[in-house]
């Protein structure tokens, strides 16, 4: 072969080969399936994270021992069944036998054990850490069984041991990772994390050791190779990468850019098991007096903040409890100030304080609190507050609401109990959870009989009268119930919403 055709042979292998390698490569990405959320986690590690958008990709790697179903039933998960002892103070979980953790180790009692006696170590500043620190000893039945001793009844337990949080931890690889454990999870749960680049993506492969035992999917099923997770704080962004066929499925937190969503595309949504709500500094002036706190209430208009903020994408509300939550009553509900300018001015100047000073609205990055903050300085304004608004990062605003340096803050809760309240405004859980510096004796005493009382009616009782005293007291004012909106390509068939979590375990892509 002469020099130069053999030079043109060679350049035309190449091209084949490189032709090859990319075709390739476009097979292994049609099926992977790219998701957008807000933010990067800091860890995954469910004992140590913070960050409230954490449970929709802890849910892909941990299981618990019980779930919640969307009208709100506890189920067995990890547990096959349960006991509770006629005084309350033990119940005792039977596991379901076969299951393994993704690096093959049994789930068994001692890793039960081992994990919450590590969440009641390292987990001070977890959401369910005051449940689990209800918990005094843990029993070991047979490798199968396991009795967890209660300090107090708790009708609460079951609700917390259903979050991610609660998720059961394989105790070697724990004990093998130490610090960088939160980098490097083990559970049951149907996929694993593969390779994380901070701030930029985290991909999951499925776990090759999932045996189809969640009870909410069907086993084998899933044709997807990949999970593909980015991060983006702008909607418009996620939206654009979704029509440009760089995502598969984004979430969104207002409706601002669901016009420019058309066919090709699904929206999975659902109410959110949560509030978004203002929380007042009860501890300085001026909202340390009740009648400013409801001149403020009935200064906001919230149809303006969900349309302004959300483009009217939730639901108004005036209780301390969403309609998703156990407690709710619509009558309670009613009961709500209304939106009235005349009558704010009256009730401020009726309370004899003079705000001298402008007032601190403290927010986080949070998708569409900033808008918030934006409506809610106009509305003050028309009260005659001067309002200037602080936006920080998620820890940054845990950390300054706990040391008292705002008037007002912007914030949410997510929870799936009633016992929220007693989370967020319980005299115990003051310089925690509770950032308003609100104490009332009278609601401690409802809120702490409501979480040992295990009949509904009664406990329901009990919630309606701990929720008229919140409303009249107005620590906190609620602003509406945020919708769940997940848009997702019609490449990705066959999934749904669990509460916030896409459950892909039987997801199709279509050819």
């Amino acid at each position: 072969m002469k020099p130069m055709m053999l030079k043109r042979f060679h350049v035309i292998a190449a091209l084949l080969i490189l032709l090859l390698s990319v075709s390739a490569a476009a097979a292994q990405d049609d099926a992977t399936v790219t998701m957008i959320v807000t933010r990067d986690p800091v860890s995954l590690d469910p004992h140590t994270t913070l960050d409230p958008g954490a449970p929709i990709l802890l849910a892909y790697i941990y299981d618990t021992l019980v779930y919640q179903t969307p009208t709100g039933e506890v189920l067995p998960s990890l547990a096959e069944s349960w006991t509770v002892s006629e005084d309350g103070l033990s119940i005792t979980f039977t596991l379901k036998p076969g299951i393994v953790f993704s690096n093959g180790e049994p789930v068994n009692a001692d890793a039960v054990i081992f994990t919450f006696q590590r969440l009641q170590s390292v987990g001070q500043r977890s959401l369910i850490y005051d449940e689990i620190s209800n918990i005094t000893a843990f029993e070991k039945v047979d490798d199968l069984t396991v009795t967890f001793q209660l300090e107090e009844p708790s009708a609460t337990l079951l609700s917390a041991l259903t979050y991610p949080y609660a998720g059961i931890l394989e105790p070697s690889a724990v004990e093998a990772a130490g610090d960088t454990y939160g980098q490097n999870p083990v559970g049951t749960g149907s996929f694993i994390l593969e390779s994380w680049v901070p701030e930029s993506e985290l991909v999951f492969v499925p776990n090759p050791n999932y045996g189809g035992h969640r009870p909410w999917t069907d086993a084998g099923t899933a044709s997807i190779d990949a999970l593909r997770v980015r991060f983006s704080t702008d909607e418009s962004a996620r939206v654009n990468a979704l029509l440009a066929d760089e995502a598969d499925i984004v979430y969104l937190a207002s409706g601002a850019q669901l016009d420019r969503v058309g066919e090709g595309f699904t929206i999975l949504e659902s109410p959110a098991r949560a509030l978004v709500y203002l929380g007042f500094n009860t501890a300085r002036a001026p909202f340390d007096n009740p009648d400013v706190r409801r001149a403020v209430e009935q200064a906001i208009n919230k149809e303006d903040v969900l349309a302004l903020a959300v483009n009217g994408i939730g639901q108004i509300l005036n209780a301390p409890l969403p309609p998703t939550v156990f407690g709710f009553d619509e009558t309670i509900d009613s009961e709500g100030l209304p939106y009235d300018p005349n009558a704010a001015q009256n009730l401020l100047a009726s309370s004899g304080v003079t705000i001298d000073r402008p007032i601190r609205i403290l927010t986080s990055t949070f998708p569409t609190f900033e808008a918030i903050g934006v409506v809610l300085q106009a509305q003050l304004a028309q009260l005659g507050i001067t309002a200037e608004i602080t936006v920080l990062d998620f820890a940054a605003v845990r950390d300054v609401a706990l040391g008292g340096d705002y008037d007002i803050l912007i914030t949410r809760y997510d929870w799936n109990d009633p016992d929220v309240l007693w989370r967020y405004l319980g005299t115990d859980n003051l310089g925690n959870t509770n950032r308003y510096f609100y104490s009332n004796p009278e609601l401690d005493a409802l809120l702490v009989d409501a979480r040992q009382t295990f009949d509904p009616a009664a406990r329901a009782a009990l919630y309606a009268d701990a929720q008229r005293l919140i409303m009249q007291d107005a620590p906190i004012i609620s602003l509406y119930v945020p919708q769940t909106m997940v848009v997702i390509s019609d490449r990705v068939q066959n999934v749904e919403l669990l509460h916030s979590h896409v459950v892909l375990e039987d997801a199709l892509l279509a050819p």
